[in-house]
């Protein structure tokens, strides 16, 4: 399907009006005006793009003040930021696997935690008989353990029950937060505060910016040493900085993002009290995604005027990714219609 405009509430099919309640655009600021006009004026002051290098003899300060806001925000050490979130995550893997830490990515962690030394696993006893076999090997070895912090499985958040299992004083975190960054953790900090209690040898987050938050933009959280270490990289050197119009927006939007925030968390908790829907899908508590894997509950909701996320993931060879998203640009009286239907759906 192919649309010629960002998708809002409401999309067009061949003709017809859907409600739409797919993508990431959890908090809808891509198409809020109080957001577009405050990023319109940050466009003027900083131009449509800053393709110089951080190293470069000429620095925009907004990069340290937007690294020191997003730092403050999650409760860590130092941040970096870089033009999205896939190159964040890059960066930390094949940073880590060149100096020599081996790295397993858990069950259906993102492609972006990827490269081709990364030691992939398709089950908890896989994995758990990986990093048992790694820990055997060498008892100096420190591990790099790769995943997702919102599972759409329900393997991690709000639990981590998985990493729990773990001798985590004996491993490095890398979690991607791209679906937790503005969403969850107080007040949309996401996960990095929560996995830090878990006090792991090393813990680095890597995130996009662009789902929770509203903007084209990666980040990597983590202490003071490990990001100073990150940000000397060649790699982050060589690499277009984010957006500096992006990063003030960001940093002048607190009052747009609560507002928007709570609007969202006021749909989930609406959705999370019918009794209905829990049998339906599978779903992350606090998080604003529902998942399901039923060609005929999708059949069905599209005959009744709805359009969702409904691909094959991460490319043609993978699974049919099934999901209902909330997001704060929809109305109440589009999660009644929503819900009105849901309740017909006999399976």
């Amino acid at each position: 399907m192919t649309i010629d405009s960002y998708p809002g509430r409401t999309i067009q099919k061949n003709g017809k009006e859907y409600l739409y309640f797919g993508g990431t655009s959890y908090l809808g600021l891509q198409l809020d005006k109080e957001f577009q006009d405050l990023y319109i004026k940050n466009l003027r002051r900083y131009g449509t793009n800053y393709g110089a290098s951080r190293k470069s003899n000429i620095q925009l300060k907004i990069f340290e003040e937007a690294e020191t806001h997003l730092a403050e925000m999650v409760g860590s050490e130092s941040c970096i930021t870089l033009s999205s979130g896939y190159l964040a995550a890059q960066l930390v893997v094949q940073t880590l696997v060149k100096q020599g830490h081996p790295a397993i990515a858990v069950p259906n962690a993102h492609i972006a935690l990827s490269t081709d030394n990364v030691i992939q696993t398709a089950s908890s006893e896989e994995f758990h008989a990986k990093l048992t076999e790694i820990l055997n090997l060498d008892k100096d070895i420190v591990p790099a353990i790769l995943f997702d912090t919102i599972d759409f499985s329900k393997g991690q958040y709000p639990d981590f029950e998985l990493l729990r299992q773990l001798h985590l004083d004996k491993i490095i975190l890398v979690g991607d937060d791209s679906h937790g960054m503005g969403i969850v953790g107080a007040k949309g900090s996401g996960c990095y505060n929560i996995l830090n209690q878990l006090k792991p040898a090393q813990l680095i987050v890597c995130a996009s910016l662009g789902k929770g938050m509203g903007i084209q933009a990666g980040a990597i959280f983590g202490d003071k040493n490990t990001v100073d270490m990150l940000r000397n990289t060649a790699f982050f050197g060589g690499a277009s900085p984010a957006s500096p119009a992006f990063l003030n927006t960001l940093i002048n939007a607190g009052d747009i993002y609560k507002k928007r925030r709570a609007r969202l968390m006021g749909h989930l908790e609406y959705m999370e009290g019918i009794p209905h829907i829990k049998q339906l899908f599978t779903h992350i508590t606090g998080h604003p995604t529902f998942e399901f894997c039923n060609p005929e509950l999708a059949k069905f909701l599209e005959q009744n005027g709805f359009v969702f996320t409904n691909f094959n993931y991460p490319d043609d060879n993978g699974p049919i990714v099934s999901r209902i998203v909330l997001s704060a640009h929809h109305k109440k009286k589009d999660l009644h219609k929503l819900v009105d239907c849901l309740q017909t759906f006999i399976p």
